[in-house]
């Protein structure tokens, strides 16, 4: 077994090992606090200049059963406001995600591992993002991300030229998480309760 690959079969398991833990910091946020402060999160969010001047914003749809930071309100701000918004779906056998412009938060339905797609939409393509907005299950102050394992926005983000910005719980920003040569860092910023306002 080489050096380098007994490095990144450690990394991988460091990685693990810190995703397992945020993901049980983030299911212990009570009902009423995780609303509260993804209102709070996505309130400054919406203040960002990247927000304001993005004619076209990628969006994830948040699983807010396994306590993502809550985009449904705004999602609908962004469309009410007057964005474009794209949403991602996924294709599992890939490991890749496509985007499809969202006119109505309620034209949705959950696919078949019940996270929310559109039933129907205008596909818009990576070179029209003026934003992306990244679920995290954690961040870490290098603007490192880490999310659940499959690479699926790593791949997305390694073709992307517009900003990025991260939205996690400040309960799991954490000051240094692992990396391996195909993590992508979020260019801008990350977005969280008491936490500084870009990463740099």
């Amino acid at each position: 077994m080489s050096c380098l690959y007994r490095k990144s079969m450690e990394i991988k398991i460091q990685k693990e090992k810190i995703r397992r833990e945020l993901l049980n910091r983030r299911s212990r946020i009570p009902e009423e606090e995780y609303l509260e402060r993804s209102e709070r999160i996505v309130s400054r969010l919406l203040r960002l200049p990247e927000v304001i001047n993005a004619r076209t914003v990628h969006c994830y749809i948040s699983m807010n059963n396994r306590r993502e930071v809550n985009t449904h309100g705004l999602i609908k701000e962004l469309i009410h406001s007057g964005h474009n918004v794209a949403v991602p779906i996924t294709h599992t056998e890939s490991g890749t995600l496509t985007h499809t412009r969202l006119n109505d938060f309620e034209d949705m339905q959950p696919n078949a591992w019940g996270v929310m797609e559109p039933r129907t939409g205008e596909k818009v393509a990576v070179e029209d993002l003026g934003l992306v907005i990244v679920p995290m299950v954690g961040g870490d102050l290098n603007r490192n991300r880490i999310g659940y394992g499959k690479g699926f926005y790593d791949r997305f983000l390694q073709h992307v030229s517009c900003p990025s910005v991260g939205l996690l719980f400040e309960t799991c920003l954490m000051d240094e998480i692992p990396t391996e040569p195909f993590d992508v860092r979020s260019e801008e910023r990350r977005v969280g309760k008491e936490c500084r306002s870009r990463w740099s």
